[in-house]
């Protein structure tokens, strides 16, 4: 575990005259726990740290050995260190088996009567057991969270590694639509097969796995007035058309290392009508504008007001200061990425915090019209102590 972290974690605990901190997860879908340990486990195991000590891991005994090659917590223990199968068998119903285990590895570390710091998501059924016992447990929230928003320099290049699969991975997608034809009511075909929202999810999610990382199952491919709708998922049978926008919002997790990356290009086979155009080229010039805008220091609100003053300047419609719109920009800027693909900080009118320097986040401005479709462009740039390395390097084109 890094210094920095652990700092913060025995801040949080003296600061809240607590002696421990505890999770109980798997680090396959807790972001928090394989941030702590950076060892990937389908089933919940124990992160115990107590104040001013090196933390542990107790995991089953199935994954021990492993554990002990791949976390960065140096203290593992097994299952077995602390009598699992005799406080299974003692437990008349199996659903309260991990309860109690837990609470027996707690007592075991920290005695009788201790107080104890949890993640929000805690399972209440433990705190339950372990409130019975005279443990005081208390939530802590966005501890974790919040040093999980300053990436380190192998944390940038490994969202930067994704993201050149992610480029690669939807420039063939785009080349795939660009090389198809225009059959009967403009509809896309390919190879002489209609070309469907379904077949092109199915081209990203076999390219992504082949280059080490998973799609995301609501991947965005959306065509034509669908498309307004900016987390429209797409029917797997909707057919491609010609002359209509098309919107492509991809964010590949990478398998083994678990960080994600996130990039949205909307492109037309053919021709795009002067109103779609014009929609281009003020999201086009709204995402530079903030991009110009950011550097440590900047707040959220500050690089969203920003792109909001061009899109209105050209006429659009914002949702700034509550206003409800059905035309127009109807979403904030950006948001973090890292170990899940929506975390903070964010860019958004309701974001007053200063970015930090080595924060990763997306750019996304979007214009939406029900009659037409909706357009949206997406970087992710770190944010710098002076602007910001963006991340992306994929042209950004309409008509192919």
């Amino acid at each position: 575990m890094c210094k920095r972290l652990r700092t913060d974690l025995d801040n949080i605990i003296n600061e809240k005259g607590i002696e421990a901190l505890l999770l109980y997860s798997d680090s396959f879908r807790d972001a928090n726990i394989f941030y702590l340990t950076r060892f990937l486990a389908p089933d919940p195991f124990i992160f115990l740290k107590k104040v001013d000590q090196e933390p542990i891991i107790v995991v089953n005994q199935m994954e021990y050995s492993r554990a002990q090659k791949q976390s960065v917590v140096k203290d593992v223990r097994s299952f077995y260190d602390y009598n699992y199968l005799e406080v299974v068998k003692s437990i008349k119903e199996p659903q309260h088996s991990a309860s109690r285990f837990i609470a027996n590895v707690t007592e075991k570390e920290l005695g009788m009567g201790t107080n104890i710091c949890v993640p929000s998501d805690f399972p209440v059924l433990v705190a339950d057991v372990l409130r019975a016992k005279g443990y005081t447990v208390e939530p802590i929230f966005g501890v974790i969270e919040k040093a999980r928003e300053t990436k380190d320099s192998h944390e940038v290049e490994t969202i930067k590694a994704i993201q050149r699969v992610n480029e690669k991975v939807t420039s063939e997608a785009i080349e795939l639509i660009a090389d198809s034809e225009v059959g009967k009511n403009k509809n896309l075909y390919y190879k002489d097969q209609k070309l469907t929202v379904g077949k092109i999810k199915s081209f990203f999610g076999h390219n992504l796995m082949e280059n080490g990382c998973l799609p995301e199952e609501d991947i965005i491919v959306a065509c034509g007035p669908k498309s307004s709708d900016p987390h429209f998922l797409g029917d797997s049978g909707d057919v491609l058309k010609a002359d209509q926008p098309i919107t492509l919002d991809i964010y590949p997790r990478s398998i083994q290392k678990r960080y994600y990356s996130d990039m949205t290009r909307t492109v037309v086979k053919g021709k795009a009508s002067s109103k779609l155009k014009k929609m281009f080229d003020a999201v086009f010039e709204a995402k530079n504008a903030s991009l110009d805008a950011i550097q440590a220091g900047a707040t959220g609100s500050l690089v969203y007001d920003v792109c909001c003053d061009v899109l209105e300047k050209r006429g659009f419609a914002t949702t700034r200061g509550g206003k409800k719109v059905t035309r127009g920009m109807t979403h904030g800027l950006g948001h973090g990425v890292g170990l899940q693909i929506h975390e903070s900080p964010r860019l958004s009118e309701f974001s007053p915090f200063p970015l930090e320097e080595h924060v990763v986040v997306t750019v996304e401005p979007g214009l939406y019209d029900p009659t037409i479709g909706g357009l949206r462009l997406e970087d992710i740039i770190e944010v710098t102590k002076t602007g910001y390395n963006n991340l992306t390097r994929m042209e950004t084109n309409l008509e192919i």
